[in-house]
């Protein structure tokens, strides 16, 4: 044995070709290692012992220590490890080595020992590349699903800015909304005061702006050195300074509907593969803020009448019913008043629809101003407005009527040269057990057909004993 072993470790052709297949052989008697390219690359000679062991990392040393020991106690003949292994200048390579014994001795410890080590550092880099990027893509995936599971605009921008941390980690971050002239800010995360940031405007389109240019091509950019590459950055007050600084347009449907901008303190805080991060974030946070703002939009439509400004009747007609409802179970007074422009027609025939569209709209902004934030306020139908007052008594409603009443008749526009009157009819109480809203709102309607028949210009309150005063 010893002559073969001696054969094998010594015979350059034998040795070479070995070497060549990756093969290397450990002599345990003699203490002697044959020539394998890798272990001259990783540091080590001909000679052999454990002091290899101290060099692998110590993650995956106490394992690999561990099977090498079994190896010796003959608990096992083979051994087949995956480790890392630091270089002389310090830095780690990927090993994978696979071996076993090829001839113990008398005493039954490892005489010959026959391995394959190769580096595999490219191989586990490129899978952990790999996987980095599955976790990224994950992770990008999830944030864009809770960014659109809303649709709620200001819920949506809270949610871009929370996410987003998840993406690209920065120290202040804002979304911004596009203006023809300036940028708004419509929310951010990481200032002092969010509140004082919020509604801030940046001018657009600004010569020299970082800002600007990723507008105009339509593609993110990127800065590690603001004070000299974005030098008309706007600081805000009491915030330590952007060093790095990355805006991503927001463009949906073609268009170019917003802004995000991403800061850190520290410069050089930012890689081009945060840009790419973030350029995949931002298309669908886009599209995302886009059906948030048109369902918005949509919705406000439904809810307020475009002419008066205030509730539409669909409005009226959802709240209404809540705040009926709320008046019954909590046995507290609710009180409903329905206001007419006296001889509507004849401001339409006289000075002309546009003028009438004006009264109409003035008297509506009359009754909003004189009411509470809770009540309600709707356009009914045609000329009439509805009024609906929570937790208020006919006789504090009453009040509020006549002096909207009052204001009314003190409404000036040009082209109109007599007062403007309303009739006002105003029906509440404590709704009855069974009592429909539908019965209140009969009654204001009455009250508003008396208030007619006495001359106008006037409010009268009608009493029913479906709702006790």
């Amino acid at each position: 044995m010893e002559q073969f072993a001696d054969t094998m470790l010594h015979d350059r052709s034998i040795s070479s070709v070995l070497s060549s297949l990756g093969i290397f052989i450990i002599d345990e008697h003699s203490e002697e290692l044959s020539h394998h390219p890798i272990w001259k690359h990783l540091g080590r000679g001909r000679g052999y012992d454990q002091s290899w062991l101290e060099r692998i990392h110590p993650e995956d040393r106490k394992r690999v220590e561990a099977n090498v020991q079994e190896m010796i106690d003959g608990k096992r003949d083979s051994v087949n490890e995956v480790f890392r292994y630091c270089l002389e200048d310090g830095s780690w390579r990927w090993v994978a080595h696979r071996g076993g014994v090829a001839y113990r001795d008398e005493g039954g410890s490892p005489w010959l020992f026959f391995g394959v080590d190769e580096d595999i550092t490219k191989i586990k880099e490129a899978q952990e590349e790999a996987s980095i990027r599955a976790r990224e893509a994950a992770t990008l995936q999830a944030c864009i699903e809770v960014v659109s599971s809303s649709l709620d605009l200001e819920e949506t921008v809270g949610r871009v800015l929370e996410q987003a941390r998840r993406v690209v980690a920065y120290d202040r971050a804002s979304v911004q909304v596009l203006h023809d002239g300036y940028l708004e800010v419509l929310g951010s995360m990481g200032y002092r005061d969010s509140s004082k940031i919020t509604g801030f405007r940046f001018p657009f389109p600004q010569e020299g702006s970082l800002s600007t240019r990723a507008i105009q091509e339509r593609r993110p950019c990127l800065s590690n050195d603001v004070a000299k590459e974005f030098p008309n950055y706007i600081h805000m007050e009491r915030e330590e300074p952007a060093s790095s600084w990355i805006g991503v347009p927001l463009i949906a449907h073609g268009d170019v509907i917003g802004f995000i901008s991403f800061e850190q303190t520290r410069p050089n805080g930012f890689t081009h593969h945060h840009l790419e991060m973030v350029r995949g974030f931002a298309g669908p946070v886009a599209i995302a803020m886009e059906n948030a703002r048109m369902h918005g939009e949509t919705y406000r439509l439904a809810m307020e009448d475009a002419l008066t400004e205030v509730g539409s009747r669909h409005s009226f007609d959802l709240n209404g019913r809540y705040l009926f409802e709320k008046a019954r179970r909590e046995e507290q007074p609710i009180t409903f008043a329905l206001l007419d422009l006296d001889h509507f027609k004849r401001v339409n025939d006289d000075f002309g629809h546009q003028i009438g569209d004006q009264v109409l709209h003035s008297v509506a902004q009359t009754c909003q101003k004189n009411v509470r934030a809770s009540d309600v306020v709707a356009r009914y139908g045609g000329e009439e407005i509805a009024i609906l007052f929570p937790d208020t008594d006919v006789k504090t409603a009453m009040e509020i009527a006549r002096r909207i009443r009052q204001d009314v008749r003190s409404i000036t526009l040009d082209g109109v040269n007599r007062p403007i009157t309303v009739s006002i009819g105003v029906a509440g109480g404590i709704p009855g057990r069974e009592v429909p809203l539908s019965d209140m709102v009969r009654d204001a309607d009455a009250a508003l057909y008396r208030a007619k028949s006495l001359g106008r210009d006037r409010v009268v309150v009608f009493a029913h004993e479906s709702f006790p005063q």
